[in-house]
């Protein structure tokens, strides 16, 4: 594009129709930078100074296009210079690193949570000696006779809750224990413990909880892969529900849609806020998110990457009946799917359970 020194629009090409949806004679004659909505990384007038001392200045720019996308765009600005030396416009280029942005973004993210997860690793594994020592102890004292029945009583409640506390540093360190080996494992044993991890949430939140396990149908691969999975799906719905809800989980045997293929459904339904239309469409996209800051809009996506590795499927539905919403995202797993070097006897296994 091409603007005089107050941003007034003279020239403006195909690419940048393409980029930011305004046609030609949308924009011509026009402040550009105010129809772009253009935020810089320093003060505008900072940039025109740079601009006149050096004749060109360098950077990123956050704009927003005529649908409301927002974009960032590196640019590149150079003074166009009359034959008597007076300034007559400004040229200027921009090239769309909107996604180049995001992803780097999101691998930081994705390093600070592997971190993060490392972490979460190593204390699971320290606190496993404290916690058998302690849950001994306890044992010990609902024995001992100085103690009348309320205090064995309070002892015992205090011993199942350190159980309870066991199981889940357990769980926590089976997310970094994964073998090499794929392994057979029913999906309602992987829904179990992802309710489990996700419990508070779901009492913080005065969420109702409503299980319906009508299969034990087991299949061939990795849990911690399919607990992501999940993880996200709980996550997400616990999330769209913070004042309160129903959140519905069923198992159930299933046939694949299109096909007679035999395997396990896996239902995870929330009464929550919903799901616009418009965002309907770009749910599984990559970076999509409409969780502002909290979300890398990754977690969808990754989701469906790894259902389609298990030769799977994952849909959703998202209706509003009387003001009121419902969502449901539907995983179908085939109940005998071989993910990578899973062994004959663990098919086997796998096709005689199901």
């Amino acid at each position: 594009m091409v603007c005089d020194m107050g941003g007034v629009l003279k020239f403006w090409n195909s690419g940048a129709e393409t980029l930011y949806g305004w046609k030609r004679e949308e924009v011509i004659g026009k402040n550009v930078h105010q129809i772009l909505q253009t935020s810089y990384p320093q003060h505008a007038s900072e940039i025109i100074d740079a601009i006149s001392r050096t004749g060109r200045w360098d950077g990123n720019l956050v704009q927003y296009t005529k649908d409301g996308r927002k974009l960032v765009v590196a640019s590149r600005q150079a003074l166009k210079l009359e034959a008597n030396g007076t300034s007559s416009a400004l040229l200027e280029i921009n090239r769309d690193i909107t996604a180049q942005m995001q992803a780097e973004d999101a691998l930081r993210k994705a390093e600070r949570m592997a971190a993060m997860g490392r972490v979460a690793g190593i204390i699971a594994h320290e606190i496993n000696n404290p916690l058998e020592a302690i849950t001994n102890a306890f044992y010990l004292l609902q024995q001992h006779p100085s103690l009348d029945a309320d205090a064995r009583l309070l002892a015992a409640m205090a011993e199942e809750e350190l159980v309870r506390v066991a199981h889940i540093t357990r769980q926590t360190l089976s997310f970094y224990r994964e073998s090499q080996q794929a392994t057979v494992f029913p999906v309602r044993k992987v829904l179990e413990d992802v309710l489990e991890l996700q419990m508070r949430g779901l009492r913080l939140s005065g969420i109702d909880l409503q299980k319906q396990f009508l299969t034990d149908r087991a299949i061939v691969g990795f849990p911690s892969e399919l607990k992501q999975v999940f993880l996200n799906l709980v996550g997400n719905a616990i999330q769209a529900m913070p004042e309160g809800g129903r959140l519905r989980v069923r198992v159930s045997e299933s046939n694949q849609c299109g096909s007679r293929r035999g395997g396990v459904r896996i239902s995870v339904c929330d009464t929550g806020t919903g799901i616009k239309p418009e965002d309907a469409k770009r749910l599984f996209e990559p970076f999509f998110t409409t969780k502002s800051a909290k979300g890398t809009g990754l977690g969808l996506w990754i989701s469906k990457g790894i259902v389609q590795k298990y030769e799977g499927a994952i849909r959703f539905r998202s209706v509003r009946v009387n003001g009121r919403a419902t969502t449901c995202f539907s995983v179908f797993l085939p109940g005998t799917t071989v993910i990578q070097k899973a062994g004959e006897a663990k098919v086997q296994e796998a096709i005689g359970s199901s």
